[in-house]
C-alpha cells in the first residue's frame, strides 16, 4: 500500500502537479562577455516556461538554438530536476577582422572560424586582417567570407610566414577574380588562385628566390596564378624608384 500510494503521489506530482514545472533557464557559462548572448539564447526557448519538465524534449530546444544562432559550435540543455533547464554552449573561436570596402560605407567586422560577423564596428589586433571590396556592403547575417576560402586565407598566411621567414600585415580576398593578395611586411603583394592549393604555388616562389632575392629586391607584386609550360612560371613588378 505504501508503495502503492507513493507511485500514485509521483505520477500525480509528475502529470498534474506545478512541482515539475519549468520554472527557470539557467545558463552554466558565467563569463561576462557572453552574458548578452546568454539572454538571447534564453529568450529563444522562453516558451519552456511553465511546460513539464518530464515531456520536454531537450534536442528539439537544442536544434532550435543552433538554427537561431550560427556563432554557436555546441549546445547542451539538461534538466535539472524538479524544474530547471540548464543551458551549456561553446561558441566557434574568432578568426580575423574583415575590412569591407563597398561603393556605399567601409565597415569592420570581427569574424569566427565559420566566416560569421560576430562582432560589428571593432577590431582584434591580435587576429589577421583580410580587406574584402564589393559593391553592396556584405550582409552580417550571412557568412562575411566562406568556411573553406578563410581557411585557405588563414593557412596561405601561416604557411607563408613558415617558409619565407617573412611577416604578413593583410590580406585581401578578391571573391569575383576568385585571388588572394598577400600584403608582405616588404610592402610587396603576393598574389593566388584560391582555386588552386597555395603550397604549389608558393613552391615555384621558393624556386625563384635563386633570381629574384625577395629580402633585398623592391618590388610591387608577385603574381604566383599563372602556370607555364613547366608549371614554374611566374610574374612580378618592380617598385618605381
Amino acid at each position: 500500500m505504501i508503495l502503492l500510494g507513493g507511485t500514485i503521489f509521483f505520477l500525480y506530482s509528475m502529470l498534474f502537479s506545478d512541482f515539475f514545472t519549468i520554472k527557470e533557464i539557467v545558463i552554466s557559462d558565467k563569463n561576462f562577455e557572453n552574458e548578452t548572448l546568454s539572454g538571447q539564447i534564453k529568450e529563444t526557448i522562453k516558451t519552456s516556461i511553465d511546460k513539464n519538465i518530464f515531456f520536454t524534449d531537450t534536442s528539439e530546444l537544442e536544434n532550435k538554438i543552433l538554427n537561431s544562432f550560427p556563432e554557436l559550435e555546441e549546445i547542451a540543455i539538461s534538466k535539472d530536476f524538479p524544474s530547471t533547464l540548464v543551458i551549456e554552449f561553446l561558441q566557434y573561436p574568432l578568426m580575423a577582422n574583415i575590412v569591407n570596402e563597398s561603393n556605399i560605407i567601409k565597415k569592420s567586422y570581427i569574424i569566427n572560424s565559420i566566416g560569421y560577423a560576430i562582432k560589428e564596428n571593432l577590431e582584434d589586433p591580435n587576429l589577421p586582417y583580410i580587406k574584402i571590396k564589393t559593391d553592396e556592403p556584405v550582409n552580417p547575417k550571412e557568412a562575411v567570407i566562406e568556411k573553406t576560402k578563410l581557411s585557405y586565407l588563414i593557412e596561405a598566411k601561416t604557411y607563408f610566414e613558415d617558409k619565407f621567414g617573412m611577416r604578413i600585415i593583410s590580406m585581401e580576398y578578391k571573391p569575383v577574380a576568385r585571388e588572394i593578395h598577400l600584403l608582405t611586411e616588404r610592402n610587396f603583394n603576393v598574389w593566388l588562385d584560391i582555386q588552386k592549393p597555395y603550397e604549389e604555388q608558393f613552391k615555384k616562389l621558393k624556386k625563384a628566390i635563386v633570381k629574384l632575392d625577395i629580402f633585398k629586391e623592391n618590388l610591387e607584386y608577385i603574381d604566383l596564378r599563372i602556370a607555364g609550360e613547366s608549371g614554374d612560371k611566374i610574374i612580378y613588378k618592380r617598385a618605381k624608384q
